[in-house]
This record gives C-alpha cells, structure tokens and sequence, in this order.
C-alpha cells in the first residue's frame, strides 16, 4: 500500500503549472489576474503571489485560477518539479509509463515532469506500468508528498493515540506530521480530511510552505581546476636552479617592450650570490636580444631561498616578432676575445603574454565561471576561485566587482600575492585593481575573501576575466618603476551576469533572521540581523515614492558590538535597482542581549508598481565606493496601515481619537493663529529594543481643503517633547497662511533623517 500511495503522490503536482515562461515576455503574472483569488487575504494572497511569479503555478483559463478545483496527479507532477528544484528534461517526447503520452491534449505536458519525479526516486507509478495522471490526489496523499520531499519521513510520528476516521490508517503519521509542519490543516470540525479530494488552493498553500521549508539534498559538484602548468627547473651552477615565471611582449611607440621575470632558487645551505650570466630572449629568425636586469633585483639568495629577478629590453622592429626561447649565457669578459658558455636554453614560445592584446586561445587556461586556479609561476599553496560578480555604476560607466575566495591549502601561513583580473571584450582589456589595498595573510587551511574592481566602457559586453600578475623594471639610474602586468589564465563570467534571481533567491519572512555570506566582514556572527518592515508609499508632493525599510540588529553574545555600516538595494520587477539611505544613527554599540532599529530610505520613480522586491542587503568594501551583496531575498512590501493600527517598529501605534482646535491671537502686530491638535494615542513597544537618539519621528502636516500645507511639526519618541501613551496636544504655530482655514485634515508621515535629508513615509489622513 505504501509503495502504491508514493506513486499517486509524487506526480500529482503537474497540471497546476501553465508556465509563465507560455506567457511570453509581459509582465509576470499574480493573484490580481484572476477573478477568483481577489476574495484572498492578504497573507494568502502574498503566498499566491509568491508561487505564481515563480512559474510554479498559473490558472485553468484566461482570468480564472480554478481555487476549489480538485488536482490529478499530472498537475501534482508539475507543480513538485518546481518546489524540489528537480531537473526536467523539457525535450523528452516518450515516457516509461504506459499511460503517460505526449499526444494526450489533457495531461500530455506533464510528460517531462513526470519523468523527473521517476528519475529523482520520489515516484515508480501507479502500479503495472502506468502513471495515472488525471487520477485525482486525496489530502493525505498530498501530505504523505511532501513529507517524502522534504526528506521528514524519519520524523514521522506513532499513529497510536491519533483518533481520526477521516484519514486511512497508513497516512496518520504523515497528515500528523504535516499538520505540526504547517503545511497542511485540520477541517473546521477539527478533523484533517485526509480521504477527501485535495483542491488545487490546498496544492498552492501546501507547495509554497514546503517550497520554504525545501532544503535541497545535494552532492557538492565535482571541483574543476585548471590544469597547473609544471614549472621546468634549469640548473644553472651546481646549486642554483632557474624557472621561468613570465614572459611579457608589449606594443611600444617604436616596436616592442619584452619583459621576463625569472625566480632563482639557492639549492645549497649557505647564503650565494646571483651568477653572472647574460639573460637573453632569441625570435623565431634566430636574433638575439639581451636583457637588461631591473636595478632592484636581489644581489644574493639565502640557503633554500628563492628571489624572483626582473628584465627588461626594447626591441625596435616595426613588425610582429615571435619569442621563441630564452637563454642563460655565461660570459668571459677576463680573456680576449671574450668566451660565452649556454648555461640553459628554455623554450617559451607558448607562454608569452601579449599584454593589452593577449588573447587565450588553449580551452584549458580559460575556464568556466568558479573554476579553481592557481597563480601562474608561482610556487604556492594558495587557490583562488570566483563567487561572486556584481555591476555598479560609478557616473555613466559601468565597473564589475568580482569577488575570490582564496584558500590556503598547506601548512604555512601565506601572503596573497600582488595580482589582479582584466576584462576582456573583443579585443579590449580592461584591467582592474584590488578593492582590498592592506596585505592579506592566510593561515594554513584558512579561506579569505578578495574583491577586484574592473572598470569598462558604457557599451561594453565583457567576454572572459583574465588573471594578471603585477610585475616591475626599474631601470638603471632611475626611481620610478616600469609597472605592467602578465598572465596566462582565466575563466567566463557567470551565468546572466552574476544576477541572482529566481530560484536563487528566497523569500523572506518578515522578523526572520537574515543569512549572511559566511566571510563578510560587517555582520558579526553574533550579531542578528532581521527586516521588520518594508513600506513603500506615493509621495505626491516630489512625484515620486518613498520606501523605508526598518531592521533590527539584536546581539546576542555577553559584549558589546558595534553597529555594523551595511547597504541595502531594492530591485523592482523590471530590474531596476534602488539603492538605500542609512538613517544617521548616533548609536556607536548595541549593548549584549538588547537591540537597535536602523532604517533605509529608498526613493523610486513612481511609475514602478512591484509589489515583491528584492532586497539585496551589502558590504561595503575597505572604505571604497564599492560594495558586494551578502544577503539576498524577496520581499512583500507591507500594506499601509490604518490609524487603528500602525506599523512603526518598535511601535504599535493607535490614533483612537483626535479634535483640531484654533486659536486667534491679537498681538503688536496683528493676528496669529494656531491650531492645537489634542490626540489620544496608545502605543506599544517591543521592550528588548533600544531607541537611538537619532530614531524615527512622526510628522503631522496640516493641510487645507486645496490640498495646501498650512503647517508641519514633528515629534519624537525620545527625549524631551516626545510621544507618549495617552492624550496629548500637540501645537502648530508656523503657519503658512495668515487666516483661519475651515475643513482641515492632518497627514501623519513617518520620518526617517539620513546624511542627505529627510524621507518622508506618508501613513495615514486624518480628517
């Protein structure tokens, strides 16, 4: 019975999907387009929302989701390949089960969905060979599903003591544990219904739970390095040893600059001191060039030492030149005429870097987005790999930040050489600098990340990364270097950029932790990061709109931390990006075990109508202009409360009840009037909170019947003049008009203040 209830459970999630990706390239569809949904409340509509624009879910028909329509097991099939991420090969045409065709009009487009249940070992059918997908799907037969998925079925409990005729003796330890897991519910006459029909508003509350409660069950893909290029050691005496690091061949204004960097190693147990020799580079015609040694190289090398040496030379020839070896000649300079003896001859035809215009033909030094690499050359420990890329505009231009982990793989602590990556695009480099200017060392074993910020034109469609090392001349008699750079490796950008969408991003719940990339540097681990709100309002008077995004930073260890300076980006639905305003918080620590509330203000064209945005929260990178998202998810913008019930984390706010009063004054100098508004106010407050100084104020603004701003004031909730519980009247005297107006209403904003002025959200009317 168990093995016959898994197979009608695992493919009944199919029909429910009519995909988006059908809809063309409009904009993605929610509950608003369908009739039968708009009875919803609010948090079921959001969880509608939330499955629709994920593709997971459309309707029956044009306009109609089909609520109370009972599910088969087609559309069960389909609706669980999205919420267990399965992989559906959407090219399959034959099926193994012998009722399951792609020419059925009804179910035949559950075909791929259904193959990847099998494939996934989450279905093998509904017995003899056959799928049965218009079968319809029972409630417990839904819940038995998604406990499979979700890999509980270790936690299911005893069916002793569970009294419930409605579910068959085989499920009662399924619809159990899925009712503690809130997945799915009991009936109003508190039984769980599990032998009844399940509806397809069952499917889309049930799949959006488990679909946030899904932790994918994954083996850690293969690890795909670049192969490291053997380093050829040439012995040059009895006890030094030459490898080649790099060769460089540069366009100069006369022909060509060559470059080569070369590490000797001391092999004896005594300091040495660098051979005489004559480095020289010879091209495919047979010319020799020699090379000139930089005035900074190292004189002697300590016992098992190594010291890396620099040359330099200019060939003036004004055509293509091809490097082919490079050669280490002993010179006699004390006989006449002078003797020279090859101490070594290294073939380097493939290894020389064209510098601006090097282009990496071999696939093998070229890798995908994330492969591991090791730095060319180099004799070390350390191995790098991509994670991360992002694009920021500073001005008009466009500049990439490409985040690395680096890893030290051996026993010693390392420091992480002097190299960086240059963006490449037809035929252009952009090379780029290391966000991270201070040293970094990596103990054995331990893992940093680096960011690289590489700057490219307004039109530029970037192709590849390339990894460069810094490397220098200097020339005799002068004191400035000659900087260039050279490499032999690289790898493609990621996937749409590096944008982080879709199934990569979850959905948020509001006062829910926040998790942070592991090896950020500005949120503490003790430290607990959570959105309490996310409000976005019209703002008549500039045009536009106004979000403010409130978030709570709760420590919980026995010390103080200091507040943490993060960023926060919203991206509307048409990908748009808007970046935050930090309200100015004069709160330089949070106490152990208490919290702080700091805000971000947004301001958005008023054209965009996103109900899900997301929330990118971000580093700030050493001190710099740049900055790398470490949490990322979707989130509901909240509906704007009433005056019975406002929002203001760590407030509950209550206007229960207000009179406007005037006053005329006779004075020196004629009339003043004021307006006194006596307002009674209950207010709750979260007590773990504490309120910086610098914490968000109410605004009342005064406006007449024209829509006129008669007068302002605002109020805190610290210090003196601050809000309390209760009745209180609150004066406005600066007025804008010098008469008494009639048919006054008083608008009430939040107001946040930030280094560029204040935000404004506007709550409620009072009239």
């Amino acid at each position: 019975m168990k093995k016959y209830v898994s197979v009608i459970i695992s493919t009944c999630m199919a029909s429910t999907l009519l995909t988006t990706v059908a809809q063309g390239a409009g904009s993605p569809k929610s509950s608003a387009d369908f009739n039968d949904l708009s009875q919803l409340d609010a948090g079921t509509k959001a969880k509608f929302d939330a499955m629709i624009s994920a593709g997971i879910f459309d309707g029956v028909s044009e306009g109609v989701f089909g609520l109370h329509d009972k599910m088969n097991r087609a559309q069960f099939a389909k609706a669980a390949a999205g919420i267990f991420q399965l992989k559906v090969n959407t090219s399959l045409i034959t099926s193994s089960f012998s009722d399951v065709s792609a020419a059925d009009p009804a179910n035949g487009y559950a075909l791929p969905y259904i193959e990847a249940l099998k494939t996934a070992k989450l279905t093998d059918g509904f017995g003899a060979g056959t799928f049965n997908p218009a079968g319809e799907v029972t409630k417990e037969q839904l819940a038995a599903f998604l406990i499979r998925g979700l890999n509980k079925e270790a936690e299911l409990k005893s069916n002793a003591g569970i009294n419930d005729n409605t579910i068959s003796s085989w499920a009662k330890g399924y619809a159990a544990l899925a009712v503690q897991m809130n997945l799915l519910g009991n009936q109003m006459d508190g039984k769980f219904g599990g032998i009844s029909p399940a509806t397809r508003e069952q499917l889309v509350t049930s799949s959006y739970e488990a679909k946030r409660q899904y932790v994918p069950v994954t083996t850690a893909p293969a690890i795909v390095d670049l192969p490291i290029e053997a380093l050829t050691a040439y012995n040059l005496t009895d006890n030094t040893q030459a490898q080649v690091k790099s060769v460089t061949q540069e366009k100069s204004s006369d022909g060509w600059r060559v470059g080569v960097v070369i590490t000797l190693t001391n092999t004896s147990g005594a300091t040495i001191r660098i051979p005489d020799y004559d480095l020289r580079i010879q091209t495919a015609e047979g010319t020799v060039y020699t090379l000139p040694a930089s005035a900074s190289n190292s004189r002697s090398i300590l016992p098992q030492g190594s010291v890396t040496l620099s040359y330099m030379t200019d060939i003036g020839v004004n055509k293509d030149v091809q490097l082919t070896n490079l050669l280490w000649v002993e010179v006699d300079q004390k006989v006449y005429p002078k003797q020279e003896s090859p101490l070594a001859d290294a073939n380097i035809s493939s290894m020389v870097w064209r510098g601006q215009d090097a282009q990496i033909e071999d696939p093998a030094h070229l890798g995908d987005w994330g492969v591991r690499f090791s730095l060319p050359g180099i004799n070390s420990a350390l191995k790098y790999s991509a994670v991360k890329m992002s694009k920021q505009f500073t001005g008009q231009t466009p500049t990439y930040i490409v985040e690395i982990i680096a890893e030290n793989q051996g026993s010693y602590s390392e420091t992480i050489p002097d190299f960086t990556l240059s963006g490449k695009s037809e035929g252009k480099s952009f090379i780029g600098k290391r966000v991270e200017e201070a040293p970094i060392h990596l103990d054995a074993g331990g893992k940093k990340s680096i960011h690289f910020a590489i700057a490219a034109d307004t039109d530029t469609a970037l192709e590849a990364f390339y990894v460069l090392s810094s490397e220098s001349f200097l020339k005799q008699g002068q004191t400035a270097p000659i900087q260039y750079f050279t490499g032999r490796i690289g790898f493609r950008l990621p996937a749409n950029e590096g944008t982080v969408t879709g199934a990569g991003v979850s959905r948020y719940d509001f006062g829910t932790p926040m998790d942070f990339t592991r090896m950020n540097d500005t949120i503490n681990p003790n430290l607990t990061v959570s959105l309490q709100e996310l409000h976005v309002t019209d703002n008549q008077e500039t045009g536009n709109k106004t979000g403010i995004a409130k978030f709570t930073l709760f420590n919980k260890s026995d010390k103080p931390i200091p507040v943490p300076a993060f960023g926060a980006e919203l991206a509307g639905k048409d990908g748009n990006a808007y970046a935050g305003t930090r309200q100015a918080v004069r709160t330089t620590d949070i106490a152990p075990g208490t919290g702080i509330v700091v805000s971000y203000g947004f301001t958005l064209p008023a054209t965009d109508q996103s109900e899900l945005f997301q929330l990118n929260v971000q580093e700030v990178l050493s001190n710099s202009a740049y900055k790398a998202t470490i949490a990322s998810y979707f989130v509901s913008i909240q509906n704007d409360n009433d005056h019975n019930n406002i929002s203001l984390y760590p407030f509950k706010l209550n206007l229960k009840s207000w009179t406007i009063s005037q006053l005329t004054m006779m004075g020196t100098t004629g009339f003043s009037y004021t307006y006194k508004l006596n307002l009674d106010l209950g207010m709750e407050r979260e007590s773990e909170v504490v309120l910086d100084n610098a914490f968000s104020k109410l605004k009342f603004e005064l406006v007449d019947s024209l829509g006129r701003v008669l007068g302002s004031n605002s109020f805190p909730f610290t210090g003196s003049n601050r809000l309390v519980s209760g009745n209180q009247v609150l004066t406005f005297s600066n007025l804008a008009q010098d008469q008494i107006q009639s048919n006054i209403s008083i608008k009430v904003y939040e107001t946040i203040t930030t280094p560029t002025g204040e935000m404004d959200r506007l709550i409620t009317e009072l009239k």
